[in-house]
């Protein structure tokens, strides 16, 4: 079961949810119920906008649907494909929201501090292909 902050949190992107679909901002749908399936893996409601976000962005091949346009596909789709990423960083302190990016060195996730309940960038270090320099040296700048 989630802590009264987690659950706080959650709440509030499922309010954020409901401002995007009425503003018809599906990727921005999207997102929101992405980060709180990342909470709470069985949250019925986030699934329930993160399908409807993703027929209605496979619909329109945009993030802004017209109020008119309606999918006509009866298939069902294929399964979104999934990133394994890690839920936590630091026994826990870090709870993983979403990947932001990577490059040559780091990949960034956009996370939640929990001590001090705020959203931070964790920038993890690639450490495959190194040599024992290079690994010693990132350890020490780290």
């Amino acid at each position: 079961m989630a802590s009264e902050r987690v659950q706080r949190r959650i709440d509030r992107l499922l309010d954020q949810i409901e401002e995007a679909i009425e503003q018809r901002d599906w990727s921005q749908v999207q997102e929101l119920a992405q980060d709180v399936i990342a909470l709470d893996r069985g949250n019925n409601d986030a699934q329930a906008f993160l399908e409807a976000a993703e027929q209605r962005l496979s619909a329109s091949g945009s993030a802004h649907l017209d109020e008119g346009v309606q999918s006509t596909s009866a298939s069902p789709r294929p399964a979104a494909h999934v990133v394994e990423q890690p839920t936590s960083f630091a026994d826990g302190r870090y709870e993983v929201r979403r990947f932001l990016g990577e490059g040559g060195k780091k990949k960034v996730y956009l996370a939640q501090d929990t001590t001090l309940d705020r959203e931070v960038a964790f920038a993890l270090i690639k450490t495959e292909g190194l040599d024992d320099i290079s690994r010693t040296r990132i350890q020490r700048e780290a």
